[in-house]
């Protein structure tokens, strides 16, 4: 995965609806450390000194292969920063404001990421490849960054098509022979067949990055495309096309780089990929086009939607199941034999259930755990329909209940895997079994007294078994297994494996020397449950979507295996660490500024030169941007300056000139200084479905005229504030914006003895509501707002966007109601009150995005809305005022990166002084 770049750091930059949800991974109460190798400085927790090592070996020793490939290295150390504050496997790179990456270390464990490397391995691999890839210039861009620095446009490699950056990161991580990588690996290559089945995408398709299916179409497509270029062209093709664009000044010329290294523009090159893809995965003999079916048995389909996981059958034939839409939160299903699906709660993304041979269930889902970790824990669903929570930050990434109310788990820390047996309450009773140094354990089954894990370690997979206090290895091989389950007998132990480079169900009889296929999947078998009276259920890999099915187990297995001759993974040599040392983290050493861009301005008279600088450290606790400027005809210093500490802490400082007046010469007559400061502290206390935050601030504006033989003060504002809030909104892949929940913000402000030209205190609620109407929303606001006699007065009308700031905007006076000019007297007062419905839909998915120019569109919405307005004083009433409107929503996209929302809208105002007005805008309404 890559990470967004961005040069203008601006305070509190991330948009207003992702308040508070979005995690930054680094908490600060850690103590972080720092470690130098020839090519990486390397930023820990002290935790994670041993793996810090480990991770740094690895690095040096991937560095010449991807620098070697890609026939570049950069100038100065890497930064990497080891992250253990999610229980998933990713990582994120960036060229801005320097190369850095960060990497979790949880290994996968399950989908497309399994495969025979190990994950640090395969993570440090895919993002220094970004690293290097978009990094690397030659020519006019790398001469002008020894003038500017690192700035974006200097970046040629990072302003193509994600699927160019993300396929060539999987094709380097890649060994398709030795089974490396996701490239040719059982998933990506079932999922190709599935494409092909459906039809493949075209490249408009490809480079708009939409909504649709496959969802990692950028990985799975770009690879390809660098493996079809590879045999088409020769290997050293791959290399050519990332050379011919490096030195592009001109950016996005995507469509004709591909012509000095294959004679053909994009667009045609496309279209011979697509050949190639049809040749390669074409239906083999027998297979239908279309639908395939998934088994030899029976083929019931049970269900079919967006997404389907944690199948379920218990022994009394009901089965379960975690069921989504793409619009709203997943759901726990159960249908018990023909009867219709019951919805039983709703659940988070990624939920795992597993069930007891008794059927009692336990769900493993993840929550936000001491504010920066992404952890999952255990809960037991009770008859009400609440939960029983087990366990909280208790890293339990699978469960596998027993009979008697006790639990094996899987549990991760710091990137090593342990089964444990918890007791009926969720404690931990005893360690099972502790994965060995560079060992992962990625799927677990219980019955009995007997446990059972899949195992990756040495580029091999295994089937473990825990019992009597000893470990052993039932089977040991180079196929991906996953998913085991127990069988109606505890001899028989079912599991998914991609022996002939194809997910199937298999089964290992205690006793026999030979494995059981039971399936017979062109596209492959994602997920199974336990078998129950014959009967399994099973997803299998799809072009759109997920469908459940319940297969009935042949009489006889559709293929016998023999065990290897030994069951006894090879022997692994302790990972290499480097034995370096280490010193506390500082963000001195990164903080300093990359880029300079200089700054400009010419109007009305006014001539005003600078720069602008911004950068962040190494961990992205501390961001800033800095732009000095000066304005010569009238010899005025210029600045603004922004800095935010963790996303909770911003100062914002600004002093800027507006000319007022001119005379016929166009010389400046008049002019304003407008001074603005403000400052915001905030604490927090965040879950998926619950955030509260609290905090205090202070924002200060003043403006003076100056005029020939006058000068005046015209504005002279300054308080100090409380703040409070609690989200609870959420939003999903389909929805149309937030769709759940709500967003309330409390505000208490003085100016009070502050010297302003107002004093008073000032008291405002702002609560947002979002509710889920199948596909569309219904979103409610509420804003009321109360100022003493002497305070700066409130303003309404207009059709303005939220502000798109992260921390909470103190000294805000002016509100939107459109259909009505901003500042009428009718509108103005020192109370305030504002309600709007909007009904938002989705009109259609577009998802094409051209070449030439490199333009395209996403989703395109409707939104109809009333808004209804009053401004008094306290010796008055409020007088409504009725807006009512229609606006079309917009996603456009720009250079195949820039994704911009629009609304082009038009708005009446039923009431005095309304009027009807058209606006073009940036962003929501709220």
């Amino acid at each position: 995965m890559i990470r967004a770049c961005v040069v203008a750091l601006l305070l509190l930059a991330t948009t207003a609806h992702a308040q508070w949800r979005e995690l930054t991974w680094v908490d600060p109460s850690l103590r972080w450390r720092t470690l130098e190798t020839p090519h990486f400085a390397v930023h820990f927790a002290d935790a994670q000194r041993a793996q810090a090592r480990i991770v740094a070996g690895m690095a040096e020793a991937v560095y010449p292969r991807v620098t070697g490939m890609l026939a570049w290295q950069p100038e100065a150390r890497v930064h990497l920063v080891l992250l253990d504050s999610a229980d998933f496997a990713n990582g994120y790179a960036s060229p801005l404001p320097f190369n850095y990456f960060a990497i979790f270390l949880a290994p996968p464990d399950e989908n497309e990421l399994l495969q025979n490397r190990e994950w640090l391995e395969l993570v440090l691999t895919h993002e220094f490849t970004h690293i290097v890839h978009l990094d690397k210039a030659y020519g006019s861009p790398y001469s002008l960054r020894r003038i500017f620095g690192r700035l974006a446009l200097l970046f040629p490699n990072a302003l193509e098509p994600t699927w160019i950056t993300e396929g060539l990161a999987v094709y380097v991580e890649s060994d398709p022979s030795r089974g490396y990588g996701r490239l040719g690996q059982s998933h990506f290559e079932g999922m190709m067949r599935a494409e092909a089945a459906r039809g493949f995408l075209s490249l408009r398709e490809v480079n708009a990055e939409g909504r649709g299916f496959p969802l990692n179409r950028d990985y799975l497509y770009g690879s390809y495309f660098f493996a079809f270029v590879r045999e088409r062209y020769g290997p050293e093709a791959v290399t050519r096309l990332v050379e011919t664009y490096s030195g592009n000044i001109i950016p996005f010329k995507v469509e004709s780089n591909p012509v000095q290294t294959t004679g053909k523009p994009m667009d045609a090159l496309w279209l011979e990929y697509q050949d190639w893809l049809r040749a390669r995965f074409a239906p083999k003999q027998g297979e239908a086009q279309g639908e395939s079916p998934p088994t030899d048995g029976t083929k019931d389909v049970i269900a079919r939607a967006w997404a389907i996981s944690s199948p379920v059958l218990t022994p009394g034939g009901v089965r379960w199941s975690i069921q989504a839409d793409g619009y709203t939160s997943p759901k726990l299903v159960r249908q018990a034999g023909d009867g219709a699906p019951e919805v039983i709660r709703g659940v988070e993304q990624d939920a795992r259930l597993a069930a007891a041979p008794d059927g009692a269930l336990v769900i493993a889902q993840a929550d936000i755990c001491r504010n920066y970790n992404y952890l999952y824990d255990l809960y037991r669903p009770r008859a009400d329909g609440d939960w029983e929570r087990l366990s909280r930050c208790g890293r339990f990434r699978f469960a596998a209940p027993l009979e008697d109310g006790r639990i094996a788990a899987l549990r991760v820390d710091a990137g090593t895997t342990e089964v444990v047996m918890l007791d009926r309450k969720g404690a931990v009773e005893r360690s099972l079994y502790r994965a060995a140094d560079g060992e992962a354990l990625t799927g677990l089954a219980a019955r009995g007294a007997s446990v059972v894990a899949t195992s990756l370690r040495g580029g091999r997979w295994s089937l473990i078994e825990v019992a009597g206090g000893e470990a052993r290895i039932l089977v040991s091989d180079e196929a991906v297994k996953h998913s085991p389950r127990f069988g109606d007998s505890e001899d028989e132990i079912f599991f998914v494996a991609d022996y002939g480079k194809t997910y199937n169900v298999w089964s290992l009889r205690r006793g026999e020397r030979s494995l059981s296929r039971w399936t017979a999947a062109p596209t492959g078998v994602k997920e199974i449950s336990a078998p129950s009276g014959g009967d399994i259920l099973l997803t299998t890999i799809e072009a759109d979507g997920d469908t459940l099915r319940l297969h009935r187990l042949p009489a006889a297995a559709l293929e016998r295996r023999d065990l290897p001759p030994s069951a006894e993974a090879p022997p692994q040599q302790p990972r290499a660490a480097l034995d370096v040392p280490d010193r506390p983290y500082s963000p001195w050493s990164s903080l300093r500024p990359t880029a300079w861009l200089p700054v400009i301005g010419l109007a009305d008279g006014a001539i005003e030169l600078g720069f602008t600088v911004s950068g962040q450290d190494a961990l992205g606790l501390h961001r800033y941007v800095f732009t000095p400027r000066y304005e010569f005809t009238q010899d005025e210093p210029l600045a603004d300056f922004e800095y935010t500490y963790d996303g909770r802490h911003g100062l914002l400082v600004s002093r800027y000139l507006t000319v007022k007046g001119q005379d016929d010469n166009n010389e400046i007559t008049a002019y304003s200084i407008k001074e603005r400061a403000q400052w915001v502290s905030t604490w927090r206390a965040l879950s998926l479905n619950r955030r509260f935050y609290w905090g205090l601030g202070g924002a200060l504006e003043r403006e003076r005229l100056h005029q020939v033989g006058l000068d005046s003060t015209l504005q002279d504002e300054r308080v100090l504030g409380l703040v409070g809030g609690l989200d609870t909104r959420r939003e999903r892949w389909l929805s149309e914006g937030p769709n759940q929940g709500m967003w309330l913000q409390l505000f208490a402000e003085t100016s009070n003895g502050l010297g302003g030209a107002f004093s008073g205190n000032v008291y405002r609620a702002d609560w947002r509501g979002y509710v889920a109407l199948g596909k569309t929303v219904l979103a409610l606001r509420w804003n009321e707002a109360y100022g003493q006699d002497k305070a700066e007065p409130f303003q309404l009308g207009g059709s303005f966007s939220d502000d798109q700031f992260i921390l909470p905007i103190l000294n805000q006076r002016e509100f939107a109601l459109r259909g009505y000019g901003s500042g009428e007297p009718a509108l103005t007062g020192h109370r305030a009150r504002v309600a709007t419905v909007e009904w938002r839909t989705p009109i259609r998915d577009i998802d094409r995005h051209l070449m030439v120019p490199p333009v395209g569109l996403n989703r395109l919405s409707l939104n109809l809305f009333v808004d209804v307005g009053a401004a008094w004083e306290h010796d008055t009433r409020p007088d409504y005022h009725r807006g009512v409107g229609a606006e079309l929503i917009t996603e456009l996209r720009i250079g195949y990166l820039i994704g911009l929302q629009a609304r082009a809208g038009i708005a009446r105002g039923i009431d005095e002084p309304g009027r009807t007005t058209g606006y073009l805008r940036v962003g929501r309404e709220f």
